[in-house]
């Protein structure tokens, strides 16, 4: 029996997703991770957009188009969002939501059906995914307390809830035996230890990397409100930390943050970058900004791109309004206008800003994680530290999941040109 698993949308799926191929490996089944012909798939789908939804269910037509008789199993926020969507294509074997998602390989191993879609107010800790051989993810916490106007998640996944801290401390070790870095990641990953006995923190997790050395470490997405002094501080004092902050602002307008229920000011935000350059001036700073918010006006928009301009990013994901039913944002009017010209605008400034950053760095040394696939030209390629891809020229010789000395020398496609820096 051959398996596929597909994983939409976040990091989170992609762990998940893993963590299934992991058992069903072990019990002897041939996996794998591409759209090709298999006698099952495992769909990891995504809501966190409209567009999201619609690909999610887009992925079925693909399946049955490639293998018509394989038995497909559907998981993950679309399916908790609308599992009906889903059960009513001809070969589905099960639909389950957010929760209890290894029963998965169970169901499948016994060549089973099923459904499940109910959330489990406790963290799920029963994932194991397989060993990376360069960069590999550890999930911590799941679910959102948040309830931002614009999002559907928290009802999806539930509430924030986090990983045992013995247990994420054992699969960093794992990991340390393969990997040379690790990707902390969670729904709200922020908010990790809150729900705790005793509560724990990021900071805790970050302290487990002293033990370490070898394995360097980031966090996939972090709020603002956890930019303080004396996180900074402790991160700066782990040498294998990777100044990378992905910092979800949304908006740069001070009105369209309080209608999204965002709980801080452009200009507070603004302090939190400024924070983070003091400690790591090389950091890089990204960002996502939801372009076209059912409230933001002409004037909200240009209030946002100049928080952007002043925040200086070293990269902005942008993503027009999508509208989510049973959502507070669908009930607010629609004064947005001319969309599409606003996000064409704010993906100059973000490609401007992405080669100033570079053009900054210029001639510095940073630590280059190779990675196994080259780039589409041949060229050994991988992302240092502070998550800049780089290129080296087609030819050097580097061993992929080994971080080699370079320096920047100018823009390049989607990142950076290097140079091997001599030993």
């Amino acid at each position: 029996m051959k398996v596929s698993l597909i994983a939409l949308g976040c990091k989170v799926n992609q762990y998940e997703s893993e963590s299934i191929a992991k058992k069903l490996k072990d019990n002897g089944v041939s996996v794998s991770f591409n759209l090709e012909p298999s006698d099952v798939f495992v769909l990891s789908t995504c809501a966190v957009t409209n567009e999201a939804e619609r690909k999610s269910r887009g992925y079925i037509a693909k399946i049955k188009k490639i293998s018509p008789k394989a038995k497909i199993y559907v998981l993950g926020c679309s399916s908790q969002n609308n599992p009906s969507s889903f059960a009513k294509f001809e070969g589905v074997y099960a639909v389950y939501g957010t929760g209890k998602k290894m029963d998965i390989a169970d169901l499948i191993l016994k060549s089973k059906k099923g459904s499940n879609n109910k959330i489990d107010i406790n963290y799920e800790d029963n994932f194991t995914p397989l060993p990376s051989h360069t960069r590999a993810y550890i999930k911590i916490q799941d679910g959102c307390n948040n309830f931002c106007s614009y999002c559907l998640i928290p009802y999806l996944r539930g509430r924030s809830r986090s990983r045992n801290f013995e247990s994420v401390k054992a699969e960093i070790a794992m990991h340390a035996k393969t990997s040379k870095e690790v990707i902390l990641t969670g729904i709200d990953l922020s908010s990790y230890g809150l729900d705790l006995s005793p509560k724990s923190s990021l900071i805790e997790v970050a302290k487990i990397f002293k033990e370490f050395p070898c394995l360097r470490f980031r966090f996939s997405s972090l709020e603002a409100g956890i930019i303080t002094p004396e996180f900074l501080e402790i991160l700066k004092g782990l040498d294998n930390f990777c100044p990378h902050f992905h910092l979800s602002m949304q908006s740069g307008c001070d009105k369209t943050l309080k209608d999204m229920n965002r709980h801080y000011t452009s200009a507070e935000f603004l302090e939190k970058i400024k924070l983070i350059r003091k400690f790591f001036p090389n950091a890089a700073i990204t960002t996502d900004v939801i372009v076209g918010f059912p409230t933001e006006t002409e004037e909200d928009f240009e209030a946002s791109y100049q928080t952007c301009k002043k925040a200086n990013f070293a990269f902005i994901h942008i993503f027009p309004y999508s509208k989510r039913s049973g959502t507070v944002a669908t009930k607010f009017p629609n004064l947005a206008t001319n969309v599409k010209e606003r996000v064409g605008k704010l993906t100059k400034l973000r490609d401007e800003m992405a080669t100033a950053f570079v053009k900054k760095l210029k001639g510095k040394a940073f630590g280059l994680l190779v990675e196994a696939k080259l780039s589409a030209d041949g060229e050994p390629c991988g992302h240092t530290e502070n998550f800049i891809k780089c290129y080296l020229k087609k030819g050097t010789k580097v061993v992929p999941n080994n971080i080699y000395k370079v320096k920047i020398i100018e823009p390049y496609k989607d990142g950076a040109m290097v140079s091997l820096e001599e030993k």
